[in-house]
């Protein structure tokens, strides 16, 4: 007598093939042990597996592993029995809507400004290499040290001192012919990395105007 094991957890045929039943060792005569049966599972199709339902089998769709994308870029998963796919399911994850791509592209460009930013301007300080900062904080205080500087020097007093910390945290005193030079040249690198960001921005924007993906996954910093 052939057999059918049932699997424990989802009822499904193990083996549709079957295996010959076990002798009753006392009468020697086939018997049909506990988790499984003697009624033959169904032939059953791609994506199909036989599911014994207490006294028959029945045929149900069977999914389980696989992945599939909605239209709208939604990863899925299939892990239960009886669950299929929808009809407009896609086999691979879509390209990225071209909105979404601009404005995550514009995201990576304010990161890599930001990181300028921090990353400062390497400068002599007094004669001694340092890195003036750039930060949005530090913006203020150069607008403010050049003012000061400017407002020395058109007072004829060009050679009065004022004191920078740069990113070492030393105390530096520069006069202010020294202090209008430095703060000039950090603010022509802080406009240099805003300049660097719109011309990028602006670049994407058209990019996506003309609907050219490719143009604007290849603008980076």
């Amino acid at each position: 007598m052939r057999i059918y094991d049932i699997h424990p957890t989802d009822s499904t045929v193990i083996d549709p093939a079957g295996r010959e039943a076990p002798l009753d060792p006392m009468r020697q005569q086939p018997r049909i042990p506990a988790g499984a049966t003697n009624i033959e599972p169904p032939e059953v199709g791609e994506h199909q597996v036989a599911r014994w339902t207490s006294d028959t089998w029945e045929v149900v769709a069977d999914w389980r592993g696989h992945v599939y994308w909605t239209a709208s870029g939604e990863r899925h998963e299939i892990t239960e029995l009886g669950v299929e796919p929808p009809a407009d399911a896609l086999d691979e994850e879509p390209p990225e809507p071209l909105d979404k791509l601009a404005t995550r592209k514009r995201a990576e460009i304010d990161q890599a400004r930001d990181a300028a930013f921090a990353a400062g301007l390497p400068y002599d300080i007094a004669g001694e290499p340092d890195v003036v900062q750039t930060r949005p904080q530090d913006q203020i205080n150069l607008l403010g040290l050049s003012a000061k500087a400017q407002r020395l020097i058109a007072a004829g007093d060009s050679e009065a001192t004022l004191t920078f910390r740069g990113l070492s945290n030393v105390n530096r005193e520069l006069t202010a012919e020294e202090m209008d030079t430095l703060t000039l040249a950090a603010l022509a690198h802080i406009e240099g990395i805003y300049q660097r960001s719109w011309d990028r921005k602006d670049a994407i924007d058209q990019a996506l105007a003309e609907e050219d993906r490719e143009g604007i996954e290849a603008i980076t910093w």
